[in-house]
Order: structure tokens, then C-alpha cells, then sequence
């Protein structure tokens, strides 16, 4: 059968040809569509990693501001305390866990660094009851925190730690604490050092004693400064210990903040702390990052739907066209499939022939594929990310107009909530940078090319053979050739 289908395809060199560019096309658009689909699934898997895997329990002010009556004051009441931090520390998926405290505080034996924002803007640019909320705040801002091993802006090489160490639970109930750099330069202070902060509570003024373990510098920030909060080389971390003297209050924390084992079971771990806990979600928050995952993955999923559905397309449509092709090269073979089966060839046979007719063709399509394949995959790629950059800045230029206050006032909400993630200054969660997606093909986009390659073969071959092998020997002789 191969030496006979060998002599055919050299017969019908003309044939031969056509099936072959038409598959070269068939599978290099196949396999652009499978790179894509897997290049996007795998960059939505990088955004969901670089989110972190951390999961941050904190009280929902934006959910409290939405359910009270119009005129009716925010209750202070619902704090969240160690006590509720508690019940999901030990719940599956969770391997570390962090409380922390924001607050401020003064001092009357260091000065705060000031920046050029905080003197021109301190009074200028802010409502009047932004100025008197300011007014009380102290010139340094404490982040008090179980431990300081797992805070974004340490992890992700943001601070840096450039003398003594970092706070860890065994610092647990000390007056030990890390200050930046220029902090410490300003006021001649190094590892060892101590110094007083204070505050009122109650009417009842604090002083806390602080030795310095550590000094960090800040390597990249997107807030030095600004109207609302403090410098950020003004913020001392501090055990959380501190932080519940400074705020009189031994259980009350701002945030506990979840590390967990996989940063895929984020979702996983909310449902299961609703479950499990009595936390009340409409007054507390579990933020995963979620709405940030979603607005990031959301042109990949649409790029990864449209993958899928276009190589869904050129599948049939492939298929539909080599049946045409093949169904019209066998009405032209009728004499010679009427007399192979009149010599007693049997119909597994002649359609055997055709399939590796057609399978050879296939073949030498498929290993050129795999380098045309790329270059297509690329184009196709940048194409799709060009239209998606398109449609997120023209989003971007609407959600940028400020024209509706209560925007700027949701803003300006959502922002504070998201910085109490480890201070006041903390650095803001943001997206991964835009990234060429990897197109590059994978050992499991070959072996699906093959299988959607080799499908498509049978089919083209089966619906045709099908039709012609259904008439007898003599059906088939009596008809005219061509």
C-alpha cells in the first residue's frame, strides 16, 4: 500500500501540491491558535503568582460607608481584633500569618524627615476636613507587625535591609525596632541606638522607648511624600506589641494578612474561611487581590476564548475543504477503486491507501509547521496584544476623567484601604508590567497538533471514501471517470 500510494502521489503531482499547501496553512494557523491558548493560560498563572499569595483580613470600610443611613456617623465598633484573626491562622492552605497595627506617633527626641510635598501641599490642596483629620496625625508613621519576614516591600526588594536585621516573632513583647536610613542619618542614629516616640490615648499621653535592630533604605517607591500621608522614610516598624500600646488596646489590630501554600488556592481559602469562621464578611473584608487579578487577566481570557474558538474554526473549516478537495480527487479514481475492488482488494484497503496518501502529505506539513508555526504565533500574538493595549488605555483615558467627586471620593477610599496592607505608606499592590506573551511552542502544543492534524486527516479521508465505497464494483465502473 505505501508503494502504491508513493506512485500516486508522484502521478498527481498537482494534487499532491495543493493538499500540501493546504495543510502547511491548516497547521500552522492550528498551532498559532494552540501557543496562544497556552501562553495566555500560563501568563494568567504568572499574574495570579506575582499577585502574591497572600490574603488580607481587614475591616471593609467601603462595604460599612455603603450599608449606613445617610447622616449617620461610622461606627466604631467594628474593629477587627487577634481574637477573629485567630479562627482562620490554622486553617488549611495557610502556612504563615502576620497582624499588624497602623497608627503614628510623635517624638520629642528624633525629628521626622520632612519632604518638599508635605510643606507645600499640607494646607493648600486638602478639604477642610482632611486638614483637621491631618492635624492630629504624628509626624511618624509605626507598623507594628507580628513579623516583618514576609512584607511585600522586603520580599520584593523594594526596602532593603543595609544594617542589622529585620523583626521576627522572636522579637515578640520587645521595644526593638527597624527605621530607614535617612531617618536615622538625620538624626545620628545606627544600630543599637535608642530613642522615645509618643502619643495620646484617651487623653492620657504614651512614651514608648525603641532600640534600633535594624536600618532599611528604600530602593523604589511610587509615594515619597504626598498630601495625605506621611514621608515613608518616616515609618518605623515595631513589634505589634507597640503598636497595641500606642493604640491602648491589647486585641484591636488593622490587618492580619494570610500567607498562603499556593497562590492558585487563594479563592479556595476565602470560601473555606466563610465557612469555618463566625467573621462577619459584610463588615470584614478578605481581599485575595482578586479584583486586581481579574481587571489584569481579563484581555487574556478574551485572547485565550478567542484562540480557542479560531482554532475550533480552522479545524472545520480545514476539514470541510480537504473533504471537498479529496472528495473530488476520488470521484476522478472511481475507475480505479471500481477495479481494485473488483480484483478483491478489500475496502479497508483502498481507504488505508488514501489515509496514507494523504498521512505522508501530512507529515512532511507538520515538521515545517513546527518552525513556520512560531513565526505565525508571534504575529498573531502581537496582533491580539495590540488591540488588547488599545482597549486598556482607551478604559483607562475614560476612568481617568475626573469629572464625578464621588469617583474621586471611591478612589480616594479604595486607596487607603489597600495601603493599611502594611502601613499607611505601604507600597500599593500593583500588576505585573506588560510582558511579551510567550508564544514559543511547547511539547504539549505538538503532540495536540498532531492529534487536531491527524483528525482532520481521517475525517477528510472518511467522509469522502465513505460516500464512493457504498456503491458495489459495478456502480462504481458504470459511472464515467472525471
Amino acid at each position: 500500500m505505501i508503494k502504491n500510494a508513493l506512485l500516486s502521489l508522484k502521478k498527481n503531482i498537482g494534487k499532491t501540491i495543493l493538499l500540501f499547501v493546504i495543510i502547511v496553512v491548516i497547521t500552522n494557523l492550528v498551532i498559532a491558535g494552540l501557543s496562544i491558548q497556552s501562553a495566555t493560560k500560563k501568563s494568567m498563572d504568572q499574574i495570579r503568582s506575582s499577585l502574591g499569595n497572600d490574603v488580607t483580613l481587614s475591616v471593609d470600610f467601603r462595604n460599612m460607608m455603603k450599608n449606613r443611613e445617610p447622616g449617620e456617623s461610622v461606627s466604631n465598633e467594628n474593629t477587627l481584633t487577634t481574637t477573629m484573626a485567630d479562627t482562620l491562622k490554622d486553617l488549611k492552605y495557610v502556612e504563615n500569618y502576620n497582624y499588624q497595627i497602623s497608627t503614628s506617633a510623635n517624638s520629642d527626641s528624633i525629628n521626622a524627615v520632612e519632604s518638599e510635598t508635605d510643606n507645600n501641599q499640607q494646607d493648600t490642596n486638602r478639604p477642610d476636613n482632611q486638614k483637621n483629620q491631618n492635624s492630629t496625625q504624628g509626624d511618624f508613621t509605626i507598623s507594628a507587625n507580628t513579623t516583618m519576614k514576609y512584607l511585600d516591600s522586603f520580599t520584593n526588594n523594594n526596602y532593603k535591609i543595609t544594617d542589622g536585621r529585620l523583626l521576627t516573632t522572636q522579637d515578640q513583647n520587645t521595644n526593638n525596632c527597624v527605621i530607614e536610613t535617612n531617618l536615622a542619618s538625620d538624626n545620628n542614629l545606627k544600630v543599637g541606638d535608642t530613642f522615645t516616640i509618643n502619643t495620646t490615648v484617651n487623653n492620657e499621653t504614651i512614651t514608648q522607648e525603641l532600640t534600633i535592630v535594624g536600618l532599611y533604605e528604600i530602593q523604589s517607591t511610587d509615594n515619597i511624600g504626598g498630601a495625605y500621608f506621611n514621608n515613608p522614610v518616616n515609618t518605623i516598624y515595631t513589634d505589634l506589641s507597640i503598636g497595641q500600646t500606642l493604640t491602648g488596646s491589647s486585641e484591636n489590630i488593622t490587618s492580619a494578612i494570610y500567607y498562603l501554600d499556593d497562590p492558585e488556592n487563594a479563592e479556595a481559602f476565602v470560601e473555606l474561611a466563610k465557612k469555618k469562621s463566625d467573621i462577619d464578611f459584610d463588615t470584614f473584608s478578605l481581599d485575595a487581590n482578586n479584583r486586581l487579578y481579574q481587571q489584569n487577566a481579563s484581555s487574556l481570557e478574551s485572547m485565550q476564548s478567542f484562540a480557542k474558538m479560531f482554532v475550533w474554526i480552522v479545524v472545520i473549516a480545514g476539514s470541510a475543504i480537504l473533504c471537498l478537495i479529496l472528495a473530488l480527487t476520488i470521484r476522478n479514481r472511481y475507475y480505479e477503486i471500481g477495479v481494485l475492488l473488483s480484483l478483491g482488494q478489500s475496502k479497508v484497503k483502498i481507504i488505508a491507501q488514501q489515509l496514507i496518501e494523504v498521512g505522508l502529505i501530512a507529515v512532511v506539513a507538520f515538521v515545517i509547521s513546527l518552525g513556520t508555526g512560531q513565526l505565525t504565533s508571534h504575529y498573531m500574538g502581537n496582533m491580539l496584544e495590540s488591540s488588547s493595549s488599545s482597549n486598556v488605555m482607551q478604559m483607562g483615558q475614560k476612568g481617568d476623567q475626573p469629572n464625578d467627586n464621588q469617583n474621586q471620593s471611591d478612589s480616594n477610599q479604595q486607596k487607603n484601604n489597600t495601603q493599611t496592607k502594611e502601613n499607611f505608606l505601604g507600597n500599593m499592590i500593583q500588576g505585573p508590567s506588560n510582558q511579551e506573551l510567550d508564544v514559543s511552542i511547547t511539547g504539549e502544543n505538538v503532540i495536540q497538533l498532531a492529534g487536531v492534524t491527524a483528525t482532520i486527516c481521517i475525517v477528510s479521508i472518511a467522509v469522502p471514501a465513505a460516500y464512493v465505497l457504498r456503491l458495489t464494483p459495478r456502480q462504481i465502473l458504470s459511472r464515467k471517470e472525471g
